[in-house]
């Protein structure tokens, strides 16, 4: 049991990471990229979702600041 719980804590710890990691999300098929607590970033698939560490890094990527939360 202690074992399957020190599992789930590393999984949750890298998640965390992760999400902490990528200021910046972007949609391939729109285009357009959020800031990673914008409700607009929340509703992208997995399968679409591009992460950015920086605002320069998604424009140079061709993506567009979403109208919504303005990154």
């Amino acid at each position: 049991m202690k074992k399957f719980l020190a599992l789930i804590v590393a999984a949750v710890v890298l998640m965390t990471a992760n999400v902490l990691a990528a200021n910046y999300v972007g949609n391939a098929n729109s285009k357009k990229f959020h800031y990673a607590d914008c409700s607009a970033a929340q509703r992208i698939k997995t399968s679409t979702r591009v992460e950015f560490s920086s605002r320069e890094e998604a424009v140079s990527a061709g993506y567009v600041p979403c109208k919504k939360c303005s990154p």
